[in-house]
């Protein structure tokens, strides 16, 4: 067995080229994998989604915005943006467009489970204009 410290993987780690922030993979398999995610003070994870199987997210600490949608006819059809904070958790479903940003002035660290396809060819970025 093999133990991993959410803290020292995230301080231990460069900031991933893809997606822009502090990403590790924790433990998992490919059908599930637990992430560690920290954005730093006005950070952002761009507009994407993935195809197959739900992502859960759960806010470790810090203070961010969720913003989701849909994509319709190569446009995002954003739904309402919403406020999360240390404790909150939270869904999302196949196709359903998402970006995160950091709106403290703290790091914002995510515990996330996906299966490992995300992290690797099931993560589909949206140009936004």
């Amino acid at each position: 067995m093999k133990i991993s410290n959410i803290n020292s993987c995230l301080n231990n780690t460069e900031t991933d080229k893809k997606v822009g922030v502090k990403l590790v993979h924790l433990t998992g398999n490919e059908k599930m994998s637990v992430f560690a995610i920290e954005l730093a003070m006005g950070q952002s994870i761009p507009a994407h989604y993935h195809k197959n199987d739900i992502e859960t997210y759960f806010i470790l600490y810090g203070q961010g915005i969720i913003h989701t949608g849909i994509l319709e006819n190569e446009n995002v059809l954003w739904h309402t943006e919403m406020q999360v904070n240390a404790g909150d958790c939270f869904t999302i479903h196949p196709g359903e467009v998402h970006e995160f940003k950091n709106v403290s002035e703290s790091p914002l660290r995510i515990l996330g489970t996906a299966p490992l396809s995300h992290s690797k060819n099931d993560r589909h970025f949206i140009a936004i204009d």
